[in-house]
Formats: structure tokens, sequence, C-alpha cells
């Protein structure tokens, strides 16, 4: 009895019925065989990391490993449209692997944002510094300072010295791959800090969080000393995402997200967020806060190759 397996366009592999032994027995046929454009299929379904183990594991592999048509499929596709936005203008490449380990690196955008790839989320993330939000009496120097502090990626944060009327408000605009994604704010607390722990008389601080112009989607009041990090539960990532470790910089998580497809087969949509943070009402001075942003990821772990479309 023969019969005869055929994978997609790749060259079929021949099973045999040996009825001395009960069993399906497989020609010696090895990867080497395939041709490349099967072995540069199997490789767009892995991960990065895989790729490279992969590539150290089989010749085979290893010899497809740095094709274009591997790496294009970890690329999402409006890679293009983000290389042109960059701050350090237009740079030269000679593979779509450097395009990949480039948009891994943090991109700085113009607007004080951040975009890179998460090998370890498997997705887009994008952040915003502080200096692009606004900072009620930000600009005057009695109640803020606009420092540079270890483990940020920005020249500046924003040190808060003193205020009793706490209102921080940003916004942004941008695209990602369909999916979903949890916005967070990024903050250090001084050990002298005052007003942000729960105690007699401190009011509470409120989070909230809108999209695309639609009423408030989250909403909530918390102290920050008391809040969950965003780095905690389903939201972790690996330290690759985090500026530095080591840091007194937290992540406090406050909503999730859904991006839906813009343009049909595009697999890229466009979101409007709006967001704030907020305490006015107890009249109690606030000082020892620094914030260094916001910022987006993905709210699952997925393969990078899900951006073969």
């Amino acid at each position: 009895m023969v019969c005869h397996l055929q994978m997609r366009s790749c060259a079929p592999s021949e099973l045999r019925f040996d009825p001395m032994v009960g069993d399906l027995q497989l020609d010696p046929t090895g990867f080497e065989d395939l041709p490349r454009s099967c072995i540069a299929l199997v490789l767009c379904f892995l991960s990065p990391r895989d790729i490279a183990i992969s590539a150290c594991a089989n010749r085979a592999f290893r010899g497809v490993s740095l094709s274009d048509v591997v790496w294009q499929a970890m690329l999402p596709k409006d890679y293009n449209e983000v290389l042109a936005k960059a701050k350090d203008g237009a740079r030269a490449f000679d593979s779509k692997k450097q395009i990949f380990d480039y948009l891994c690196s943090k991109v700085l955008l113009q607007n004080h944002e951040f975009y890179w790839l998460s090998r370890s989320l498997g997705g887009v993330c994008r952040s915003q510094g502080a200096e692009a939000l606004d900072v009620v009496w930000g600009s005057d120097d009695r109640y803020w300072d606009w420092l540079q502090r270890s483990g940020s990626s920005y020249d500046k944060s924003a040190y808060l010295k003193a205020v009793c009327w706490l209102h921080v408000k940003g916004s942004m605009e941008c695209s990602l791959p369909v999916g979903k994604y949890t916005l967070s704010w990024r903050f250090a607390l001084e050990q002298n800090e005052y007003g942000f722990t729960r105690r007699g008389g401190i009011w509470p601080l409120e989070f909230s969080m809108s999209v695309n112009d639609h009423e408030t989607v989250k909403s909530f009041q918390t102290y920050l000393r008391d809040g969950q990090s965003s780095y905690e539960g389903e939201h972790s990532s690996d330290d690759e995402d985090r500026d530095e470790v080591d840091t007194d910089w937290k992540e406090f998580h406050v909503g999730d997200f859904s991006v839906e497809e813009g343009e049909k087969d595009s697999r890229i949509g466009r979101v409007k967020l709006q967001y704030s943070l907020v305490e006015t009402r107890g009249g109690i001075y606030k000082s020892g806060l620094w914030l260094d942003g916001v910022v987006i990821m993905p709210k699952q772990k997925r393969s990078l190759s899900t951006f073969l479309w």
C-alpha cells in the first residue's frame, strides 16, 4: 500500500505501510529537500526567538532565516509610515531583518512619542512623554520641574514640587494593528511624597480614559501607593519593555481598549485616546510625584507572526 502526502507547493513525501510492524514509515526525506519557499513559510509562523533556535539547529533553516520573506511577516503593514515619521530622519536598510531590529529598539517619533515592536509581548507598543501632556501649572517652576531622571527614555520628566490642584490630561491619535491593548500611566514616587497615600484627609486620584470621542469608557479613583502595577497579572511583560530595570518607575494600569480594522484587509486601525489624572477636590497639597507619560501595550501576548496577513 502506497499513499502520498502533499505539503501545499512543497515536494511530496512518500509514506509506506509495513505489514511486519503495522505502522507507517516515512522515507528519509529531510528539510534540506524542501524548496526554500516552503521553509520560509514555516519560519513565518515562528517567533523571532524560535527562528534563531531553528537556524542553529538546522542548516536548511539557517539558510532561509535571514530572508526578506520571513522578516516581512514580522513587520506591521504600516511600518513604512512609522519609518517616515522617525525623528532621526530617513535611514537606509539592507534587509527586512534590519528594519525589524530597528523597530524593536524604540523609535523616537515626533511629539515626544516612541514606537517599538515588543519581542516579549509580540506586538506594537507606543508611549507618549510627559512633555506632550497638558499639565495645569506645568510651566510655573514654583509647582513643577522638568528634569531628566534615570530609567526614562525621554530627555525630561515632570516632577511635582507642590500643588493642591492636580490636573494632567493628554491625547493620542495613532495607528495600531487590530487587537486589544492596555493603557497605563508611567510614574515614580519619592520616599517623602505627600498626598498619594491613603490617610486621613487625603482624597484619591481620579483616572479616566475615553476612546474615539465616545463617552468615558473607564473611570475610577485610587491612591497611587495602593494601586496595582501594569506589570502584574495578565498585563505583565518581560524586562525588555521597561526603559531600565531596578528603577522606581511603575506603570499604573488605567484601562483596556480594542482597535478595529480600518481599510478592508489592512489589519490596521486608527484609534483616538484621551486620558486624565485629576485630584482637585481635597485642597491638600501634593508633592513628590514624577510623571514620565503614558504607555500603550498589547493586552495579551501573541506571536509577532500575526502580522502575516
